[in-house]
């Protein structure tokens, strides 16, 4: 599996992606990965396929792994400190514990991690909230909301 893993992440930093989460079974492979510099279109994740099936018939597992590679998605919910720092600058939707203990859901710019702060950027004010103190992080598309109606 350690392998497989390589030829994974080892491919995707030849197109400068990330590997975000992998998941690899018995017979299949399934990956998110990330590009800060521009966005990664369909063409990409096919040649990155083609790319990771041609290693895999190097060291004679072709066929043996069906290869499902996707995008984090415009409303994906940060999961670690990591991911913090993998999306700073992405817009973001956060929702905090405040000092009185009420929850408060507010959106801005992702600043990334300070210590044991994370930093946001809400309209034009900086935002420190203890990490211990964040419920929930998700990106946030504007535009995209608004196609789907307005939702929050």
């Amino acid at each position: 599996m350690e392998r497989i893993e390589s030829i994974v992440r080892k491919n995707a930093e030849r197109f400068n992606m990330m590997v975000i989460e992998l998941s690899i079974t018995a017979d299949t492979i399934e990956a998110i990965v990330y590009r800060r510099t521009k966005g990664i279109t369909v063409g990409d994740l096919e040649e990155l396929t083609r790319e990771i099936q041609r290693d895999l018939k190097a060291i004679g597992v072709e066929g043996v792994y069906d290869i499902n590679l996707s995008t984090p998605g415009l409303d994906r919910v940060l999961k670690d400190r990591a991911e913090l720092d993998i999306f700073e600058g992405r817009e973001v939707r956060f929702t905090y514990e405040d000092e009185k203990g009420q929850t408060v859901t507010k959106e801005g710019i992702l600043r990334g991690n300070a210590g044991d702060e994370v930093n946001f950027e809400v309209d034009g004010v900086m935002l420190s909230v203890p990490f211990s103190k964040i419920v929930r992080v998700a990106l946030f598309e504007r535009m995209f909301e608004k196609r789907k109606g307005g939702k929050k």
